[in-house]
């Protein structure tokens, strides 16, 4: 990270743009980007309740939520998918999980931040910029016992949460898979005992191809500490832009392709951005 060209702070979005883009020529961070200190926590303890208003933590209704979703959802869901693909889909559709959205693409995590909120947090918004190479990367559950053919899947998916309670013994399976990876002239890193856990799943649907998305799995749900283990992992940029900046800002990100339309593809959301510009350009007229 020392030799990234990334400051702690920004007020042109000019300066930050250029920077980043010297940052994509290597595929070697992640990023995240928020308006709202709240978001650096799960979906899953932060639902918006929009009858009350509030936020509403759901933690004690995860593994309902999941196996819900799991068992209405099948039809809608096609090729083959792993435990955490499907979390992975629940968390990109709505559901609220634990899993936390991270991206490749700075440019994507720089729309999330702006995109939904004229006043940030403190006044100003929060890219996290990650070292990849310093966390600890799986691409599926890992389990010391084979797991049964007739295993439920949310049954798979409590059982990898419970694995991860013991981090040492945790990055001991993770060690195994990837030396035998390595046997195979597969590149594979060995996992940082401090570093977050990353999962890097298959393309499993296509909101995750077009964000280029990752999740990390934060160790503890409980309180502010998945935010706190992020802050401690991640360096964090801050980004004060007048209204008007914000604005021009989004507008660059709309020609080079990151809004709703493409990072969101679905008919919905077609749709609504195919109103949203012909509301735009009434207003404009008017």
């Amino acid at each position: 990270m020392d030799e990234s060209p990334i400051k702690e702070n920004y007020t042109s979005s000019k300066i930050l743009i250029n920077d980043l883009i010297r940052l994509t020529r290597s595929d070697q961070y992640i990023f995240r980007g928020i308006s709202r200190r709240s978001e650096l926590n799960p979906s899953i303890c932060r639902k918006y309740d929009r009858e009350t208003q509030t936020l509403v933590n759901l933690k004690d209704q995860e593994f309902a939520l999941l196996h819900a979703f799991r068992q209405q959802a099948s039809n809608l869901l096609s090729g083959t998918m792993e435990t955490l693909d499907y979390v992975a889909c629940a968390q990109h559709y709505g559901i609220p999980t634990r899993l936390i959205d991270w991206t490749y693409n700075p440019f994507t995590a720089l729309y999330f931040a702006l995109s939904e909120n004229k006043q940030p947090d403190g006044g100003y918004y929060e890219l996290f910029v990650l070292p990849l190479k310093e966390q600890i990367l799986i691409h599926r559950c890992y389990s010391q016992t084979k797991s049964e053919a007739d295993t439920e899947f949310i049954e798979e998916y409590a059982g990898f949460l419970n694995q991860l309670r013991d981090k040492a013994q945790f990055l001991s399976l993770v060690q195994q898979r990837n030396a035998a990876l390595n046997k195979l002239n597969i590149e594979a890193d060995n996992p940082q005992p401090q570093g977050l856990i990353i999962y890097n799943g298959s393309s499993s649907n296509a909101r995750l191809i077009a964000q280029a998305g990752l999740f990390s799995i934060p160790s503890s749900i409980e309180g502010n500490e998945a935010a706190e283990e992020i802050r401690r992992s991640a360096r964090c940029i801050s980004i004060r832009l007048s209204d008007k900046e914000r604005r021009e800002t989004l507008g660059f990100l709309d020609n080079m392709g990151y809004n709703k339309q493409r990072l969101f593809p679905d008919l919905q959301n077609l749709c609504d951005s195919i109103v949203a510009q012909a509301l735009q350009k009434q207003t404009g007229m008017s």
